[in-house]
Order: structure tokens, then C-alpha cells, then sequence
């Protein structure tokens, strides 16, 4: 997966501020354009030792899980997740757990996991809820954390969708010899002269035939 630099770098400055804040796992606002899927991190802040962590996630409509891994900071942990569906509480369910017996130390402040989520096209935006946040002492006594409700939008143009004065209202299709013609697919060679609703043209060769 392919995280942003940019992201991480603006991260750092959250991550400063949350640490004061207890116990916490949480996702910052993202922004996400319909179709495409995106790397979105997770972060912990947490005054207490934590041996591993679970919450669950509730996605709003038209954003899916597509895959997940922890960072190299919770493989130093020897942390590994897994995340399962639960149909009965229509969310998905994180657990991450180590292989030895180690914990996470007391304020850390750090991405221990990422996210692949996937857009549909028809996504519009909505809440992505973290909640049931727990953590595990050495001795497995539970930790309680606090979640979040991260709030997740699409560009407004994709919401829009292409001005008005962008939008075509008329193409006429001609041959080389400068005939129009009805369909491209009637000559080798076509050229679309496409005009827009603010009364400007453009042209482009459109289709090419063995």
C-alpha cells in the first residue's frame, strides 16, 4: 500500500496534541473521491500500557473495508490484527494482539495500523464511527478507551459533477475531407467537434479502423 508522506507528516502534529488526551484510538478526518481507494491510518494515544487493542468500526454506505496491516512500529510489538465483519452488529471488528509477551508502552502516541478503504461510486460522504475501544494490562485486566467519530467527505466537484458551462450539448462527427458524416464508425478516421453550453468547441480525432 502506498501511504501519503504528506498525511504522515500532518499526523505528527495531531498525534501531539492527542497524547494528552488519555486513552484513545481514533481516525482523523479524510477526505475521498468516489471509485478510488485510499490508505487511512489509525492512531493510538494512551497514557496506560496497553497488551494489544480491540474496537469496532461502523462505516457509513459506499465505504468498504479493502484490506488492513499493522506498521512497523506495532511489529516492533510483535503485534499482528485481524479484522472480522459482524453481521449482527452490522460493523467490523479489529483485534490487535502480540505474539510474545509484550504491550504497548504508556504514552505512546503513534500509527499502529492501516486501513484500505474502498469508495463506491455513488459514495456521498458520511461518518465513520470508531467505538467499544479496549486495550489489556500485562495482567489482562481490561482497559477502557475512548473512540470516535470520524468525519468523511468527497470533493465537492465530484459531488456536483461537471459545471454546467463544461458539459457538452452537441457533437458532430466529420470525415477527413471535411463531410459530415453520422456515426465515427462509418470511416477509418473521424473528428468530433464537440461544443460546450458556453458556446466554445473543441475537436478530436475519435475513432481509427483497420
Amino acid at each position: 500500500m502506498k501511504h501519503s508522506v504528506l498525511t504522515l507528516l500532518a499526523l505528527a502534529l495531531s498525534i501531539s496534541v492527542a497524547a494528552a488526551q488519555g486513552n484513545r484510538i481514533y481516525i482523523e478526518d479524510f477526505e475521498i473521491e468516489p471509485g478510488e481507494t485510499d490508505t487511512v491510518p489509525v492512531l493510538l494515544s494512551n497514557v496506560d500500557p496497553s497488551r494489544g487493542l480491540q474496537f469496532n468500526i461502523s462505516l457509513p454506505d459506499g465505504l468498504k473495508i479493502a484490506g488492513y496491516e499493522v506498521t512497523d512500529y506495532s511489529r516492533s510489538y510483535t503485534m499482528s490484527m485481524s479484522c472480522n465483519y459482524s453481521q449482527k452488529d452490522s460493523c467490523y471488528m479489529v483485534f490487535m494482539y502480540p505474539s510474545s509477551y509484550v504491550c504497548y508502552p504508556a504514552d505512546t502516541a503513534a500509527v499502529v495500523m492501516f486501513f484500505e478503504l474502498r469508495a463506491l461510486d455513488t459514495f456521498r460522504g458520511g461518518d465513520l464511527i470508531t467505538w467499544k475501544c479496549r486495550g489489556s494490562t500485562l495482567d489482562n485486566r481490561t482497559i477502557y478507551m475512548e473512540g470516535d467519530t470520524t468525519h468523511v467527505t468527497v470533493p465537492k466537484a465530484s459531488i456536483i459533477g461537471i459545471p454546467m458551462d463544461q458539459r457538452p450539448v452537441k457533437d458532430l462527427y466529420f470525415d477527413l475531407t471535411g463531410q459530415q458524416i453520422n456515426s465515427p464508425d462509418s470511416v477509418p478516421v473521424a473528428i468530433c467537434v464537440r461544443t460546450l453550453a458556453d458556446g466554445r468547441r473543441s475537436s478530436c480525432k475519435v475513432a481509427v479502423r483497420n
